[in-house]
């Protein structure tokens, strides 16, 4: 019988707790977009030490929040692959990078906003190729990196934006990636 009483108590205190907070809220049109989603498409020249192994295409998306007007965390992720690494016909090269990074967002009450930053990462790097004494090698490592980005940012409306911006990763093994994309994102 307590047991039953103390879930109807709390049922009525949830409920009352989230009324109280709905009633109280601001009207959505009001509340600062404090998040963005965003998909990125873009192009990167990719290598290692003093070599390049080729350009590729990127593809990916994140998630950002803003810590205060000026500063936004943000994590993403991408995807490249590059063909015929080193001009060599069997030499593929893939990788996946997941990065998280802290932002400068400088003019917060402003529609175009300059953005600087950086952060760290960690990149799946997977490479295939055919050496003619040693046949078939396949290999996958797992790469720690350095991040820094410089871009602008527009305000297209409360809700939407569009972000360009130069892209640097650099780590262990002098392994690098260097690039520009564009991002559109939603607001929430």
């Amino acid at each position: 019988m307590k047991v039953f009483r103390r879930r109807k108590l709390s049922r009525y205190v949830l409920t009352g707790a989230i009324l109280a907070g709905l009633s109280n809220a601001a009207p959505v049109a009001a509340q600062d977009r404090r998040g963005v989603v965003f998909g990125h498409v873009g192009a990167a020249s990719i290598g290692h030490a003093d070599s390049e192994q080729g350009k590729a295409p990127v593809f990916g998306g994140g998630i950002g929040f803003h810590l205060t007007p000026r500063f936004v965390a943000d994590a993403d992720v991408h995807r490249a692959r590059v063909t015929n690494v080193f001009g060599r016909e069997q030499h593929e090269f893939s990788q996946v990078t997941v990065t998280g990074s802290v932002l400068f967002r400088s003019s917060p009450d402003a529609r175009a906003h300059f953005l600087a930053g950086g952060g760290l990462a960690v990149q799946r790097a997977h490479s295939e190729f055919t050496e003619t004494p040693f046949g078939h090698i396949e290999r996958v490592e797992t790469i720690r990196l350095l991040h820094g980005r410089i871009g602008a940012e527009w305000d297209l409306s409360s809700r939407l934006m569009i972000r360009t911006e130069a892209v640097l990763w650099f780590g262990e093994g002098l392994d690098w990636v260097v690039g520009g994309r564009a991002a559109v994102g939603y607001r929430f």
